[in-house]
């Protein structure tokens, strides 16, 4: 695996652990879908300034973003089952840490919104259809 299909390899991770589609990303860099999906797959190599803007979306250092950690890729894959998420990446560097940390923080947000819609729709069921 060459570089650029490393660095390809590493946005679709950050991309995926972010909850961003590849149309959200493609919007931030001012490009079309299709022109983000030619990165992700190593096809097309990324300027300086995309690396800039990718670093500030993804809050971190370009150099984080360009280093790369053998098992960066593996934390994120469970060894029984290549293609699927593991829930708990071992070793992680310091970078991997916050990333998976700032993740973990937004889906308990979004699960905490999604008990709260719950319990709303539930009260509207069980009040008198007049109070409704």
């Amino acid at each position: 695996m060459n570089l650029t299909q490393k660095f390809a390899k590493k946005l679709k991770i950050l991309r995926e652990i972010n909850n961003f589609t590849q149309e959200h990303v493609a919007d931030v860099l001012n490009i079309s879908q299709n022109a983000y999906s030619l990165i992700e797959k190593g096809t097309t190599k990324v300027s300086l300034d995309r690396l800039e803007t990718f670093s500030e979306l993804y809050n971190t250092t370009p150099t984080e973003l360009i280093s790369f950690n053998d098992n960066f890729y593996g934390m994120f894959l469970n060894p029984e089952n290549p293609t699927a998420h593991s829930n708990v990446p071992p070793n992680l560097t310091s970078f991997e840490k916050k990333m998976y940390e700032q993740t973990i923080s937004r889906l308990e947000i979004d699960v905490e919104r999604l008990y709260n819609l719950i319990n709303q729709l539930a009260a509207n069921v069980n009040k008198p259809v007049e109070q409704q």
